[in-house]
C-alpha cells in the first residue's frame, strides 16, 4: 500500500498473506449505521454518518461493495468471462433470495402486531397495510420486487448492479474510462428523464433508482479492478487529499448549521446534476462519500489501526455482510414496533440496540463458520459461489487484497 504518495516497508510473507481489513470493517461499521437509523429517532442515529455529511451509510456501503467485486471477479473474468459471469448472477440470485426471504419474515412479524396493537398508522407509513388490501398483488410484487416494505428496499438495488456487473467488466476489460463514462451517462439519464422502476401494487416507485446509483458501485469497481491490476485508480496526491479534506469539512458545516439549504447557488450547477436527493443520488453525495473513501484510503496507519482486536467483531459483521444486512433489517424492524406500542428512552434504546448488534454478530459467525471462512488472518481465497448450503451463499466472496 502507499501513503502520503510513497511506498511503504515491504511487508513479511505472513503479512502478506492477511486479509486487509479495511474493506471488512468499514463494511461493518456501515451496516452498523444503517441498523441504527433503520431505528429512527433512538439518540444514536443522531451521530451516524448521516448527520455529518450529504451522503450516508448506504452510499459507503454501495461503494465498498462495489470495490470487493471488482477485487474478487475482474481477474477471473479476463480468463472465463461466461462462467465468472454465472457466479456473478448467482450472487445476484442469492440476494433476490434474501430479500424475499426478508420481506416475507417482515411481514410475518408486522402484520400480526398492527392488527394485535392498532398500528395501521405505522403500517399505513411503512407500505405493509398493501398485504390486506392488495394481497394477490402483493404477493405477486414481492417476487418481482415491485413491492418494497420501507427499510427493505435497497437489496433489489443489489439485485439490479450485481445483474450488470458482467457487462461493467466487460467495459472495463476494454477501458475503465469507458466504464465510468457508459455509467455516467445512464446516471445522468436517469437523472435528467427522471425514469423510474416501478412499483406495484402501490403508484409509488422504487426509493433506490439503480440508473443513478450504478454510477457510484461503478466507481467502486473501477477502484477494486485498478487495484486487482496492482495501481490505483486515483493516485494520491497532496492536492487532492487537501481539497478532499476542506470538502467534508465544509459538508459537516453545512449540515450541523442546520439550514439544510442547497449547500451554493443553484444558478451555478443545473439541478438535474446537483440536487442532494438519496433516491437519484445527487452529485454533492458522490461527492462526499468518493471524498471520505481518498482520505481512508491514504490516511497513515489507518490499516494497522483497524487490525486492532477491538475491530474483530465489525470485521465479522462485513465479511457477512448480508447475513448481518437481513439480520439487522429484521431486527430494526421489530424494534420499531416495539418503540411505537412502548416508548423508550436512552436506557432502553441502548440495551435493545446492543442486543440487536449482538445478534447479528451472532449471525455473522455462524455464517462464516457454516462457511470455514472464521478466520480473520486467513489467505485470501478462491471464490465460493460453489458452496452447497444456504448459509455458504449468503457469505460474500473474500475481497482479497485492497492494495500492494
Amino acid at each position: 500500500m502507499e501513503q502520503g504518495g510513497a511506498r511503504v516497508a515491504a511487508r513479511t510473507p505472513a503479512d502478506k498473506s492477511r486479509r486487509d481489513p479495511r474493506l471488512d470493517v468499514l463494511r461493518g461499521l456501515a451496516l452498523i449505521m444503517i441498523f441504527i437509523d433503520h431505528v429512527p429517532e433512538n439518540l444514536y442515529s443522531f451521530y451516524t454518518i448521516r448527520m455529518f455529511g450529504f451522503s450516508d451509510a448506504a452510499e459507503a456501503f454501495v461503494l465498498i461493495s462495489g470495490i470487493s467485486a471488482g477485487l474478487a471477479y475482474s481477474q477471473r473474468f479476463s480468463g472465463a468471462m461466461m462462467a465468472t459471469a454465472q457466479a456473478i448472477w448467482k450472487r445476484a440470485l442469492t440476494i433476490y433470495g434474501a430479500h424475499v426471504f426478508s420481506t416475507i419474515m417482515a411481514l410475518m412479524i408486522t402484520v400480526p402486531a398492527v392488527f394485535a396493537f392498532g398500528l395501521m398508522e405505522f403500517a399505513e407509513i411503512n407500505g405493509v397495510d398493501w398485504v390486506w388490501r392488495r394481497p394477490l398483488a402483493s404477493i405477486t410484487g414481492i417476487f418481482t420486487l415491485t413491492y418494497q416494505v420501507s427499510y427493505f428496499n435497497i437489496l433489489p438495488l443489489y439485485v439490479v448492479l450485481f445483474a450488470a456487473v458482467p457487462g461493467l467488466l466487460w467495459l472495463g476489460r476494454k477501458s475503465i474510462a469507458l466504464m465510468l463514462s457508459v455509467s455516467a451517462v445512464i446516471w445522468l439519464v436517469g437523472r435528467w428523464s427522471e425514469l423510474k422502476m416501478p412499483a406495484y401494487p402501490g403508484d409509488w416507485a422504487w426509493y433506490f433508482n439503480p440508473l443513478c446509483w450504478l454510477l457510484l458501485f461503478a466507481i467502486g469497481l473501477a477502484a477494486g479492478m485498478a487495484a486487482r491490476r496492482g495501481g490505483r485508480l486515483v493516485p494520491f496526491s497532496p492536492l487532492l487529499y487537501a481539497a478532499a479534506v476542506a470538502f467534508v469539512i465544509y459538508a459537516a458545516w453545512w449540515r450541523l448549521s442546520g439550514h439544510f439549504a442547497f449547500p451554493w447557488p443553484e444558478t451555478l450547477t443545473p439541478a438535474v446534476i446537483a440536487d442532494i436527493s438519496k433516491e437519484r443520488l445527487g452529485l454533492p453525495r458522490i461527492a462526499h462519500i468518493l471524498a471520505l473513501a481518498y482520505i481512508v484510503a491514504y490516511l497513515p496507519g489507518f490499516r494497522r489501526f483497524l487490525e486492532h482486536p477491538v475491530f474483530h467483531p465489525v470485521n465479522i459483521m462485513g465479511r457477512a455482510s448480508l447475513v448481518t444486512f437481513v439480520t439487522g433489517s429484521l431486527i430494526a424492524f421489530t424494534l420499531q414496533i416495539v418503540r411505537t406500542v412502548y416508548p423508550t428512552g436512552l436506557p432502553e434504546d441502548t440495551i435493545l440496540l446492543a442486543i440487536g448488534l449482538v445478534a447479528q454478530y451472532l449471525a455473522a459467525r455462524y455464517a462464516l463458520e457454516r462457511a470455514g471462512r472464521l478466520t480473520t488472518t486467513a489467505p485470501a481465497e478462491p471464490l465460493r459461489e460453489e458452496c452447497g448450503s444456504p448459509i455458504d451463499r449468503l457469505v460474500a466472496p473474500p475481497p482479497e487484497k485492497l492494495g500492494r
